[in-house]
């Protein structure tokens, strides 16, 4: 059977995301797993529920596996979050990955993402980056991809899966996997509109976190319970703020994203401004999108170094599965591609030193993501939580 692989957050799991994996499995018979982000997420905040949670609705509606990005690649830009997603589909044994985006046509994603291969176009995107104009990378490419196929792409390069949508496209040039995309269904990402029974993650997120609700009509059979004790990144503030202030320029300059001075910009921030907010005001400018300088901080509270940020994705750590999800496993297992890991404790005995690296960050995120619910929980939850099973 046919396996198909998905990179996902599921911040929180909505009708949208299940749309999407019933979409696949009607193109023909198939297994889906899913590589998700475990509790930081790509645009620099938290999950607001746990990825064992989240693990469930995937299982429930659709996914058959459900593996873990590692927090490192997980809160990194978007060409590392595609990369190392693209590398756990590859080493599963997947022949084909999914993605959703505004925009499903096919050859034109894939001109462009062919695009960043070619050194002239990298050229265009030196000279925005560079230039007088001083715009930062999302803005440079659009430029770039605008200047050389010679029509305006903005309103395609301004959605953000479409953007993910060509980053998974260029990290799977390398490979084998075959591209399927499909179509969002009634709203765009990060849209605020509720429509017919359908609305995006952030806008759920503001439901349950601002207004105290539980917009159910998005969602696939939500359980009340799973969402009374939310996460909120807002709750991190003095933690993050007393590791900001612990910091000096030579720490800032080790973090990913961090280049060209900017660790002098943030210690002056750090040493002059009183909440992350302002912080994140002090140091915007056209280069760095908030996105980036949000990032940076999840780095800085998790210790995350360009240095760990370039090691391989070293395992496959499963989070849950169905019977049809154990046949992937048991696949991968026989390709012996990388280390499947079921426990935490597993870890001394059949990782290396490097992959016991990035796994102490899943577990410290996952303790410190404990301190950003409504209510505070206790530590070890890598060690206590048992993989979901449907």
């Amino acid at each position: 059977m046919k396996t198909v692989g998905m990179i996902c957050e599921f911040n929180p799991f909505h009708n949208g995301h299940k749309y999407i994996l019933q979409k696949i499995k009607k193109q023909e018979p198939c297994a889906v797993a899913c590589v998700m982000s475990g509790h930081f997420m790509q645009r620099g905040d938290v999950a607001i529920t746990d990825k064992y949670t989240r693990t469930k609705y995937a299982l429930l509606n659709g996914a058959d596996l459900v593996v873990e990005l590692p927090t490192v690649y997980a809160c990194a830009t978007a060409e590392l979050f595609a990369q190392a997603g693209i590398s756990l589909i590859n080493a599963l044994g997947c022949s084909h990955f999914a993605f959703g985006c505004e925009n499903p046509d096919l050859k034109i994603l894939e001109k462009i993402a062919g695009l960043h291969q070619e050194p002239e176009f990298q050229k265009h995107i030196q000279k925005s980056l560079f230039g007088s104009s001083g715009i930062n990378y999302p803005k440079a490419v659009e430029k770039a991809v605008c200047e050389t196929m010679q029509f305006d792409v903005s309103p395609l390069l301004s959605k953000a899966n479409t953007i993910l949508a060509i980053e998974y496209l260029k990290a799977a040039a390398s490979t084998e996997l075959q591209p399927i995309a499909i179509q969002r269904k009634a709203v765009g990402h990060d849209s605020a509109l509720f429509c017919k029974n359908f609305a995006s993650a952030s806008a759920i997120r503001r439901k349950i976190l601002e207004a105290g609700n539980l917009p159910s009509a998005y969602m696939p059979n939500p359980v009340p319970e799973d969402f009374v004790n939310p996460a909120d990144i807002r709750n991190l503030e003095n933690a993050l703020l007393f590791r900001l202030r612990s910091m000096y320029p030579e720490d800032f300059s080790i973090l990913p994203d961090v280049s060209e001075g900017l660790e002098n910009r943030i210690f002056e921030a750090v040493q002059t401004q009183n909440s992350v907010k302002e912080i994140l005001e002090f140091v915007k400018t056209k280069r760095y999108t908030y996105a980036r300088l949000r990032r940076i901080l999840i780095y800085a509270l998790l210790n995350i170094t360009k240095e760990l940020q370039r090691i391989p994705v070293p395992y496959i750590r499963i989070l849950g599965f169905t019977e049809l999800g154990q046949e992937i496993l048991s696949n991968a297992k026989k390709r012996n591609a990388l280390p499947i890991l079921t426990k935490v404790s597993q870890g001394p005995k059949i990782l290396s030193e490097n992959a016991i690296r990035i796994l102490k960050k899943d577990i410290l995120a996952s303790d410190i993501w404990c301190l950003a619910q409504k209510t505070p929980k206790n530590c070890k939850m890598d060690y206590f939580s048992q993989i979901v099973k449907i």
